[in-house]
């Protein structure tokens, strides 16, 4: 049975970015994904500035606009521009974005199999097991009573390993296999990339939309690529009912793309951080969307994709150089880098998603407000600095809410 020192269960922007890490470090990968190479991704595919701070790749081919601001609305009512002198971030297509990470990670000396599922993971002699099928197959189902650590796996190709990063997702086997009764907090998002005339999306180039209130405990959002317009709406808290239907409503309610017909739309579960867990156990670790490391006020995942598979990387390979088992350094480092700015933006999403009135009106007023948070996605800033500053005016802007008349406020 072949062997490799870690497998990577997933190819997006986490487990390319692990298994490039781990082949430059001389460390045997292999990454395994069910899709075939390159693939759609049903994402808005926004990516924050501060990515420059952190990836050596060069992505600049993949970048379809650098956005320097938005414009915020309101249930699509009223609106106002807040644009920065300075880039705030990069918008590029997944499945470009995704297969340029993946091919740096080949040439780096990783191995990489596509149309692959992952039928299950089991404990051997030397760390695990993985059970392959290279052709689509259902599953093992937890609800059917087929557990995931008790062996009894078939497939066409069993691979062995020391390691295993789970990079697969939302719904990924591998979070399955570590934690197969968790529950999880996830946001219903609907996505669509709408063909549009390129002249205008040169003139919406540099910025995004956002709408805050057309979806409850949420919000819908336009995004410029070149020749499409990525338009979607997430609601996170819980599953919003009819997300199809609020979808719709917004599509049907832009100016610039109001009856358009010629998209296909797609719906996938956004695993937005609720609380922080340990994403170690044995030998198994769980990286970006797998692990719920999305931004829960913007529910942006891309960044936190990357930066936990370079901490993940670095840990395994200190654990292989070391001859050493325990991975609990990667936890350690989550609950310091990660935990405490995914908790205050959990505070700003509380605050801006259940009065959303409010917080447009507070937008209008204090611009300066926009540009703190761009301070954020640049990687200067830090959204505990930015909740803390929300928390100092939070007399003010209630009054000034409050002056705008009181039934405004949940209109």
């Amino acid at each position: 049975m072949p062997y490799y020192d870690v497998i990577v269960v997933g190819a997006g922007p986490g487990g390319a970015t692990a298994a490039y890490e781990l082949a430059n470090a001389g460390i045997s990968v292999l990454i395994i994904d069910k899709e075939k190479f390159p693939r759609y991704k049903p994402c808005g595919g926004g990516l924050s500035l501060k990515i420059d701070k952190i990836l050596n790749i060069d992505i600049k081919e993949t970048i379809e606009n650098t956005i320097k601001g938005a414009y915020f609305s309101y249930k699509q009512k009223e609106g106002v521009f807040l644009l920065s002198d300075k880039p705030v971030a990069y918008m590029v297509m997944r499945d470009r974005f995704d297969s340029l990470l993946l091919s740096e990670a080949v040439k780096s000396g990783a191995s990489f199999i596509d149309e692959s599922h992952v039928k299950g993971i089991s404990n051997g002699k030397n760390g695990y097991e993985i059970f392959v099928n290279k052709n689509p197959s259902p599953l093992p189902s937890p609800l059917r009573g087929e557990g995931w650590v008790k062996g009894g796996f078939s497939g066409d190709k069993v691979y062995n390993c020391k390691y295993v990063i789970g990079a697969d997702g939302a719904n990924g086997i591998v979070r399955r296999f570590l934690y197969p009764g968790i529950k999880r907090t996830l946001a219903a998002s609907i996505e669509a990339e709408i063909p549009v005339d390129e002249e205008l999306t040169d003139n919406h180039s540099h910025y995004v939309h956002i709408d805050f209130g057309v979806i409850p405990y949420g919000y819908a959002w336009v995004f410029p690529k070149k020749g499409f317009l990525s338009a979607g709406i997430a609601g996170f808290k819980g599953v919003a009912k009819h997300p199809k239907r609020y979808f719709e409503q917004f599509i049907n309610g832009h100016s610039k793309i109001n009856g358009t017909t010629e998209y296909k739309y797609k719906g996938h579960p956004i695993p937005i951080f609720n609380k922080p867990l340990n994403l170690t156990k044995g030998g198994v670790m769980l990286v970006g969307d797998a692990g719920n490391l999305v931004d829960p006020f913007f529910g942006e995942g891309i960044y936190y994709a990357i930066r936990s598979s370079q901490i993940a990387s670095t840990v395994v390979s200190e654990a292989i150089i070391k001859g050493k088992t325990d991975l609990s350094g990667y936890d350690t480092k989550l609950s310091t880098e990660f935990y405490p700015e995914f908790m205050a933006a959990q505070q700003i999403s509380q605050f801006v998603y259940t009065f959303p009135r409010i917080w447009f009106n507070v937008l209008s007023d204090r611009p300066e407000l926009a540009e703190q948070y761009y301070n954020v996605l640049r990687g200067e800033n830090r959204y505990s600095i930015f909740l803390k500053e929300i928390k100092s005016i939070a007399g003010s802007l209630m009054k000034t809410a409050l002056k705008k008349g009181f039934l405004q406020l949940f209109k």
